[in-house]
């Protein structure tokens, strides 16, 4: 039997359910036991239903839907630190300027990205820090001849992977100190994806360790910590004589709490301390002094891989899409990581 000639009727009698029960699964209803959507997805899975609206799609039109997959963690909250707004109006302004839609979906697994793609049918589909580094989504993607896009790449054991380059990122932020004469650089880790910020500080240890500096063994703080935590660090960290020249502070909560420790212990910034901040806010830029920043710009990165997603389904090439290959035709690759110079950064103060 082909693909084309299965039908919801097939679906339920090898479920041994009724047919609006492989309606309501299809559609997503929550009207359905767990044990009776198990059976329904395996057997869609075993027999290769097509629902019908994606059936008349493989004769050639498209759904012109582009899906963005966001991964959900316990108690429903994403797990990465995602700037969703800015992410879906440059999304919607990439897509809607092709003639495409652009939809969110949050899934916890493979099995509920499966059940999205089978009940939405999109033409591709572009998963979001968290999801993009789980071979089995992409495996699930390529298995329906879907293409797939993530926001970066990176390089890891002589590989080339999906995910945010966060190692390169942290690297990058160092080599802005380093640059200005400073060596005795801090790093505070805030709240947000753990293994991002894992990756972020072997980018800076990784970059000291290079100019020779060792402070990467002595100013390094990789517990999570809120404006309260990094306000008692601070403390801990600044009076002693030998101190940190520069700290990177990897949220606003903590790039504003050394800021303020700072200026409590008559500390100048940035003649004293310089700092730069791995996010960019609003609450940075009108900070007194205005704060340093380098971020990476996941607007315009996500804007970028719809972009790149749709020109390979338009181009008939599916499967998984390069993150940092070719630019769609006539735009250029936007940079993964944007510096924002205000005043928080001078030279170093004195040689240590």
């Amino acid at each position: 039997m082909g693909r084309g000639a299965i039908t919801i009727e097939d679906v339920a009698r090898e479920a041994n359910v009724s047919r609006q029960t492989v309606s309501r699964v299809i559609n997503r209803s929550p009207r359905v036991s767990a044990s009776a959507r198990d059976r329904v997805e395996q057997a869609i899975e075993r027999l290769g239903y097509v629902p019908n609206a994606a059936a008349r799609r493989m004769g050639g039109a498209r759904s012109r839907l582009i899906l963005a997959a966001i991964e959900r963690a316990q108690g429903g909250q994403i797990a990465a630190r995602l700037p969703l707004d800015a992410m879906l109006l440059s999304g919607l302004e990439a897509c809607s300027a092709r003639g495409y839609h652009l939809m969110f979906e949050q899934v916890a697994d493979e099995r509920e990205l499966s059940a999205a793609l089978t009940a939405l049918t999109p033409d591709g589909v572009v998963l979001l820090p968290g999801l993009d580094e789980r071979p089995g989504t992409i495996a699930a993607i390529e298995k329906r001849g879907l293409g797939a896009a993530c926001l970066g790449e990176r390089h890891e054991h002589g590989r080339v992977l999906p995910g945010l380059d966060d190692a390169g990122f942290g690297e990058a932020a160092t080599r802005i100190l380093l640059e200005q004469g400073h060596r005795q650089v801090g790093y505070v880790r805030g709240q947000g994806d753990a293994l991002r910020s894992k990756r972020r500080i072997e980018g800076y240890r990784r970059a000291l360790a290079e100019a020779g500096s060792r402070a990467h063994r002595h100013f390094v703080s990789d517990v999570p910590l809120d404006f309260a935590g990094a306000m008692e660090l601070a403390h801990g960290w600044l009076v002693p004589t030998i101190r940190p020249t520069a700290i990177l502070a990897e949220t606003e909560a903590v790039a504003l709490a050394l800021l303020r420790v700072a200026d409590e212990l008559g500390i100048a910034v940035p003649r004293d301390l310089s700092l730069l901040a791995l996010e960019d806010t609003p609450a940075l830029e009108r900070s007194s002094p205005a704060i340093s920043a380098l971020h990476q710009p996941l607007d315009a990165l996500f804007a970028d891989a719809c972009e790149r997603l749709i020109h390979r389904t338009e181009a008939g090439q599916p499967g998984t899409a390069d993150s940092q290959g070719t630019a769609a035709a006539g735009n250029e690759r936007p940079d993964p990581h944007l510096y924002t110079d205000r005043a928080t950064i001078t030279r170093a103060p004195r040689a240590v």
